[in-house]
């Protein structure tokens, strides 16, 4: 009789602890996690986005830009980037974050120049709509990184 008891107590026992647990473990899906706050490091980094700089295009996924004309572009307070990539202008919004960056879709009318201009153009367009990151290089130049490709910018003279 005693054994049934004990049996019984701690079969109750276990149940009330997996109730517990599922209930905490519910509760905690429907809290919305607190969004931190940011550190100094990052709001400096923030700060460093050359935003009214016209940047050329100094490397695209590793290589030098080989049209006569380098590409350029400027990124406005508003959140639009308006720019040059070689053969076409291009502009398109974008919005940012301390070290993210989404771009909308590019608009461009596309006119052929040529081979590798063409290329090169495409290879750079393709990479600022897939850029994801982006983080300061050298006192106002900057890189986007995504799934699509690297783009390094330096300040245009």
């Amino acid at each position: 009789m005693q054994n049934r008891a004990r049996i019984a107590s701690a079969l109750a026992a276990a149940a009330l602890l997996a109730l517990t647990t599922a209930a905490e473990a519910q509760r905690a899906r429907r809290e919305q996690p607190r969004p931190r706050q940011p550190t100094r490091a990052e709001i400096q980094t923030y700060l460093r986005f050359p935003v009214g700089t016209r940047l050329a295009v100094v490397s695209i996924n590793g290589q030098r830009p080989v049209a006569p004309d380098r590409p350029s572009f400027t990124f406005t307070e508003s959140g639009r980037l308006t720019g040059w990539g070689g053969c076409n202008p291009v502009n398109a919004d974008y919005r940012r974050g301390v070290d993210d960056i989404r771009f909308g879709p590019l608009n461009f009318v596309e006119r052929r120049c040529g081979g590798l201009i063409d290329r090169q153009e495409r290879a750079i367009f393709w990479a600022i709509q897939g850029a994801s990151h982006w983080r300061p290089v050298g006192l106002r130049g900057m890189v986007f990184t995504g799934r699509r490709g690297t783009v390094t910018f330096a300040p245009a003279f």
